[in-house]
């Protein structure tokens, strides 16, 4: 079972207790109520429960469906944390929370049953199934070092194209394609821990050049989602090569490194808070300038201090005038730190479960929607050669739109559960643990494991950020449903073109390529 006890997990799960009993003595002591104790409830059985799941075996045998596990986590963990650091009770603004509360229990159970199921270790030698036996045969878990950063060449291109060309429109096919071919930039990033790749790589320097370069041109994109990916990617790169290698970040870094460490993380968290106020204050001209003037702008107004200290005043202003009640409009305010209510924003299921009783459970426009929506997956040829017709641009809006129900366009968020029950009843919880088990499933046939010991397929490890955003509020159970019909088979089918594409072109120039691969792992058998 590998060297006991793993460091960093023993370090992380006391770290997560310790906030966990200091937040709820808070809670229970500056907000004693029945509501709070409740959430106080969640908090503490969803710990409980993950700690059981927290093992070196899930993370170093299914680490990319354990990022999504982790993601399910956050939202029942975190909302408690973030309020009492910002003042809060955790039911800030709710006007369901015993709804809230008790349904996020039951969803968090039902989604670890199906963790569980879904990565219950086979006991037959063979753990492969044709899934990753056909990748296996394809080459999609080997890579070379100049394959990593052809990949990257291509998706930095990638990402200049989509930034000269704007938005993209209904209809614009190739647009659409290039767009969800952005996380080939992150390739190179895996060349900071380039055994996870099972390779050999020293000039650490001219990764921390394209790191930063990149990081730059996401400024550009005035995205702040953009701006957290490749911190979130060396950061969850890190951890799984700390767990693989049976570290503490002690080992790895130096004493008085973590102290250089701890003030450069206090000054780029700073540096990100003011990116984002900048950002928000330049994006109402997004649409009117090319992305190399909005980055200008950006620049400016984050120079600027009398205007940056002005935003900031009336940031703090508006988000105090914004607890208002359901029936007078959408909102989601919650935490205000822009990362942490990315995973944290606990109200927007108290929000939506609101809209989804006035919509009614088992709706029947949401299941007709929903059923356009799975229809509008599939390529028009293939569905005009059954006989399908679907108006893809009358779909031009989220579900959280149609759940708010006063008009789409506007791309609201939901929660899986507002969506779920709005749609199905309370057969959506059976029907969330299929999709679940099956998008865990999916995820864990990016690992290969094979006599010398577990590969990690690098268009998994390139693209590990989206995997911890796959529970985030967004498009609800549809996202689940959205992966396994097509999200999966389109990103492998992508990526290895591309792969062949840099393969054939290296061979092509006369770059050096080691034909006979050696894709063993250091990772041994548990």
């Amino acid at each position: 079972m590998g060297k006991e006890p793993i460091h960093i997990i023993r370090q992380t799960k006391k770290g997560l207790a310790i906030m966990l009993v200091l937040a709820v003595v808070c809670e229970l002591l500056f907000f004693p109520t029945m509501p709070n104790f409740f959430g106080c409830a969640m908090a503490i059985i969803s710990y409980c429960v993950f700690s059981f799941f927290f093992q070196d075996k899930y993370i170093r045998l299914f680490p990319f469906s354990f990022c999504m596990y982790l993601s399910i986590f956050m939202y029942r963990y975190l909302p408690l944390i973030a309020t009492i650091l910002e003042g809060k009770p955790i039911t800030f603004g709710f006007e369901r929370p015993y709804q809230t509360f008790i349904y996020e229990i039951v969803l968090f159970l039902v989604s670890s049953l199906a963790f569980y199921f879904a990565c219950a270790t086979p006991r037959r030698t063979d753990r492969n199934n044709i899934i990753q036996k056909s990748l296996y045969q394809l080459r999609f878990y080997e890579i070379t070092p100049a394959i990593v950063w052809g990949i990257g060449l291509i998706g930095f291109l990638i990402r200049l194209y989509n930034f000269s060309a704007g938005d993209v429109e209904y209809g614009d096919v190739g647009g659409k394609f290039l767009s969800g071919l952005d996380y080939l930039m992150y390739a190179p990033l895996c060349l900071f821990f380039p055994t996870l790749l099972n390779l050999n790589y020293a000039n650490k320097k001219s990764v921390w050049i394209y790191a930063i370069c990149i990081f730059m041109i996401n400024i550009a994109s005035n995205s702040r989602q953009s701006i957290i990916t490749p911190i979130a990617i060396l950061a969850i790169l890190f951890l799984l090569y700390l767990v693989i290698n049976n570290l503490k970040i002690t080992d790895y870094i130096s004493g008085p490194k973590i102290v250089l460490l701890g003030l450069f993380l206090v000054f780029v968290l700073n540096l990100l808070s003011n990116v984002s106020v900048a950002m928000l204050h330049t994006r109402k001209i997004r649409s009117d300038v090319n992305k190399l003037e909005l980055f200008q702008r950006t620049m400016e107004t984050m120079q600027d201090e009398a205007l940056m200290g002005r935003l900031k005043a009336d940031k703090d202003k508006a988000e105090g005038n914004q607890f208002i009640s359901y029936h007078q409009g959408w909102t989601e305010q919650y935490v205000d730190n822009f990362m942490l209510a990315r995973y944290a924003n606990m109200r927007i299921t108290d929000q939506t479960l609101y809209y989804a009783e006035k919509k009614g459970y088992a709706n029947r426009q949401m299941q007709e929607v929903f059923k356009q929506n799975v229809l509008a997956l599939f390529p028009t040829p293939l569905l005009s050669v059954l006989g399908i017709y679907v108006d893809k641009s009358k779909l031009e809006f989220s579900r959280g739109d149609l759940l708010y129900g006063s008009g789409f366009g506007g791309y609201r968020v939901t929660s899986h559960l507002a969506d779920g029950l709005a749609t199905f009843g309370l057969w959506y919880f059976p029907i969330q643990f299929v999709a679940l088990f099956i998008v865990f499933k999916l995820l864990n046939c990016f690992v290969f494991s094979s006599v010398k010991g577990y590969l990690y397929a690098p268009f998994a490890l390139m693209n590990v950020f989206s995997f911890l955003g796959m529970f985030r509020n967004a498009q609800g159970i549809f996202n689940d449903f959205a992966y396994i019909l097509r999200g999966f088979i389109q990103g492998v089918i992508t990526y290895l073109i591309i792969f062949y594409l840099v393969r054939s072109t290296l061979k092509l120039i006369n770059v050096k390529y080691v034909k006979n691969l050696d894709i063993s792992c250091k990772v041994k058998y548990f």
